[in-house]
């Protein structure tokens, strides 16, 4: 069975579709790690190593929130980034923002995930980080108003924990596959950077920064844009309400 998983992993290596995804990996990992060390620092003086072109907002339920529609120097590109503490384990905040079954929780526009293709994680190699999930998914998504169509993402995604064990990455970057046709009446967005650090400070005391950044690829008012974008970063403060609900009552909901 070894046998059989490294000629898998091997032939996988050799496929010019796998070392793409591999390669839009290794830079959607870049890109978070680039913005979560700009902002992962001490309560009161985070997200100070970010770039002019991020607005600050006022602090919402205990999150430090920033955008752009300029990501990376990237016209047309809105981002957001939320990052703040939770009176829980890494791993009950991780379980909010990873499982399906509690997707809604913080993201009440999430319609599916379906994972396309899985690939070799081992293919994935970061220098203090494990890799334990590598593919390309496809997700669905409502439309955040009544002008604006559903939108779909075709991704690669990688998750990671750190070798000491305390910090776990989600990372996500959009891929091109022609072959994957956009569903009748979404439009496919493109997805620069998105997913989130998790580092456990306490066993029952962790902060997340969470980084969205994408292109609707297509026309959305500016008044949804400066309303949706905000709270995108306010994931962070759902994650942790929803995990500390859980360690005190049991219940996620």
């Amino acid at each position: 069975e070894v046998a059989d998983a490294e000629e898998a992993e091997a032939e996988a290596a050799g496929d010019p579709c796998v070392r793409a995804a591999v390669a839009t990996a290794l830079e959607a990992h870049r890109v978070l790690e680039e913005h979560v060390a700009a902002c992962d620092g001490e309560e009161g003086r985070r997200c100070l190593g970010l770039g002019e072109e991020w607005r600050s907002h006022p602090t919402r339920q205990g999150v430090d929130v920033r955008t752009t529609d300029a990501f990376c120097g990237q016209a047309g590109v809105n981002g957001a980034i939320g990052v703040g503490d939770a009176a829980a384990s890494s791993e009950a905040v991780r379980a909010v923002l990873a499982d399906p079954d509690k997707r809604r929780l913080t993201d009440p526009l999430w319609q599916s995930t379906e994972v396309v293709r899985s690939l070799p994680s081992r293919l994935v190699r970061i220098e203090g980080w494990r890799t334990l999930e590598f593919g390309i998914v496809t997700e669905r998504f409502k439309a955040p108003a009544v002008v604006v169509s559903p939108r779909d993402s075709l991704v690669v995604r990688v998750r990671l924990k750190s070798v000491d064990g305390t910090r776990v990455r989600l990372v996500q970057r959009s891929v091109d596959a022609p072959a994957l046709a956009v569903p009748r009446g979404y439009v496919r967005l493109r997805l620069a950077c998105g997913g989130y650090q998790i580092r456990a400070v306490a066993p029952d005391r962790c902060t997340t920064v969470y980084v969205n950044a994408l292109d609707p690829n297509g026309y959305v008012p500016k008044p949804v844009v400066r309303t949706t974008m905000p709270d995108r970063a306010m994931t962070v403060a759902k994650a942790a309400q929803a995990a500390e609900r859980h360690r005190k009552t049991g219940k996620w909901r």
